[in-house]
């Protein structure tokens, strides 16, 4: 059992049975688990160095379930399940982490993490189904910046913990490390359906060469009528038939 793991670990969960497609979404859902991981933790590290040390513990939380998806799905090999419960992962935790952090300006816009989620449905479901995420991504920006402009006041930004010259620096942050993320992950995408298209192209050239080949062998065994009749898939491919004296042929007949 342990040795299927590792073979799936090394293989990012894809089986020999798996189309073009299903190895192109798992290498991508996979490789953003990988970005989102080590992004975080850079961003945690970024952040204590400048000050306001939060606690870890969301974070760390946030990695942990990642992670642990990730190893169920190679254990297990429920793409589905794997799929759905990382994209969901994708969009809440942003949230949540603006939700205890506080609002839009000390938080730096931190939910612009959860643009993932939506992403990552049009790569790895399809472009239909993304619509779903998306229309989620978009209510859940909307309530908190309704909670943000009715709950917080003045005194709220003028106390807060995070200094402004963080929040600058971690508004710039988000963006960039999502841009690059979002990026990274079109480009791969991109990359692997030329490497597809190459080998499709290629294999159709093996298939029209094998053919020619077909062809010429039947114009050197058959007459050229017969053999285009034969490419057709005409049954009679026979111009006519010489009489035949079918007694003589078969023999006396016994009474």
């Amino acid at each position: 059992m342990s040795t299927g793991f590792f073979t799936r670990l090394r293989s990012g969960g894809i089986l020999p049975s798996d189309s073009a497609d299903e190895r192109l979404n798992k290498s991508l859902l996979v490789l953003a688990t990988g970005l989102v991981c080590v992004a975080s933790t850079l961003w945690l590290a970024v952040y204590w160095s400048l000050g306001p040390q939060l606690s870890a513990t969301l974070p760390f939380a946030y990695q942990l379930m990642l992670a642990g998806n990730l190893a169920f799905f190679l254990y297990g090999g429920n793409f589905r399940l794997f799929r759905n419960t990382q994209l969901g992962l994708f969009l809440f935790a942003p949230f949540v982490a603006q939700w205890a952090i506080g609002n839009f300006i000390t938080a730096s816009g931190i939910l612009l993490w959860g643009l993932l989620a939506p992403i990552g449905a049009i790569l790895c479901i399809g472009a239909r189904e993304a619509l779903a995420w998306f229309f989620a991504y978009a209510f859940l920006v909307a309530l908190t910046g309704f909670f943000d402009y009715y709950l917080a006041d003045a005194a709220t930004y003028r106390n807060a913990l995070v200094p402004v010259e963080t929040s600058v620096v971690f508004f710039a942050l988000n963006f960039l490390a999502v841009s690059s993320i979002v990026f990274m992950l079109l480009r791969f995408a991109i990359e692997q359906k030329q490497i597809i298209a190459r080998r499709l192209a290629e294999a159709h050239t093996l298939l029209e060469q094998e053919q020619e080949r077909s062809e010429r062998l039947l114009l050197n065994i058959l007459p050229g009528p017969v053999a285009e009749r034969l490419k057709q898939n005409e049954k009679n491919i026979a111009d006519g038939f010489a009489d035949v004296d079918l007694p003589r042929f078969f023999g006396p007949r016994i009474t």
